[in-house]
């Protein structure tokens, strides 16, 4: 069923998925950029029966938005967003919740908030499944949108000049200075005004959403010691998010519930072959 949650104007609109009888575990899912929220459903197969989903829509997508009443790329912060969603999931599943398992799902750049999510709160997680995840590298591109007033300026030019500039991306590509996934993904969020316009929102409203070494090797570590496990699993065929990007993060905690897994799939994963493969490849004993 669909559902939402209003806290001090911030709005999060989401679907929620449940079993008949009190879940035994619950997982808070973030999709892909521009994805539909019932799109993590698909990865129920994951878990065993008896768990609960509720899939959060992030802020400017599926209807979420910050305080009508305050600017458009107003930042969200992660403390915020964990304290909403703990009255949220106590208003769903009640105080049932203090006894279950809840655990962080997160696609490609549902990943990056779900990390944010979970250094902020550590305690509060007792699983963390990433999918393709963002957040373990800023891309030049968004580096320089973001995080310099120049880069800010430029993004508001490039919406003004956008057939140009995609057309020297594409000459760019032509003349193999730029690689094709790098291509794919400046032409993909250069696509009309709206779409210009979603990056943008996105981006800078979700810009603390950025998870840290030293805050993910104590996370890690601690839900690995309550007994909790760290899934992070990519494609091998991934040029959006190619899994060179784990490196060195996946050093950080040498515990076997923490494994950073491949499989054979590029960038999307939720197709049901690739969730069996998923599954083959999170829980092989399961088989």
């Amino acid at each position: 069923m669909e559902t939402s949650w209003t806290d001090q104007g911030w709005r999060w609109n989401a679907v929620w998925h449940a079993p008949q009888n009190p879940p035994t575990r619950v997982v808070v899912a973030f999709h892909g950029f521009g994805r539909p929220c019932d799109e993590m459903l698909a990865y129920l197969p994951l878990y065993e029966d008896g768990t609960a989903i509720l899939s959060v829509g992030v802020a400017h997508q599926n209807g979420s938005h910050p305080p009508l009443d305050g600017p458009v790329q107003a930042v969200l912060h992660p403390e915020h967003m964990a304290k909403a969603l703990d009255a949220w999931l106590e208003d769903l599943v009640g105080t049932h919740i203090a006894g279950v398992d809840v655990e962080l799902l997160g696609y490609s750049l549902g990943g990056r908030v779900a990390m944010a999510l979970l250094e902020s709160h550590p305690g509060r997680w007792m699983g963390l499944t990433l999918l393709a995840p963002d957040g373990f590298k800023k891309n030049p591109m968004y580096r320089f949108a973001v995080e310099t007033a120049a880069g800010r300026a430029t993004w508001a030019w490039v919406d003004r000049h956008a057939e140009g500039i995609r057309a020297l991306i594409r000459g760019l590509r032509k003349v193999r200075i730029l690689p094709a996934h790098l291509e794919h993904f400046a032409l993909h969020h250069t696509e009309g005004h709206a779409m210009r316009t979603l990056v943008a929102n996105t981006w800078m409203t979700h810009r603390k959403f950025w998870p840290t070494r030293e805050g993910m090797r104590r996370a890690w570590s601690h839900m690995a010691e309550q007994g909790g496990r760290v899934h992070v699993v990519f494609g091998d065929r991934d040029a959006i998010i190619p899994k060179s990007w784990g490196r060195g993060w996946d050093r950080l905690v040498d515990h076997p519930n923490v494994r950073f897994l491949t499989i054979s799939s590029g960038h999307v994963m939720r197709h049901p072959t690739l969730v069996q493969s998923l599954k083959r490849t999170i829980f092989p004993c399961d088989d």
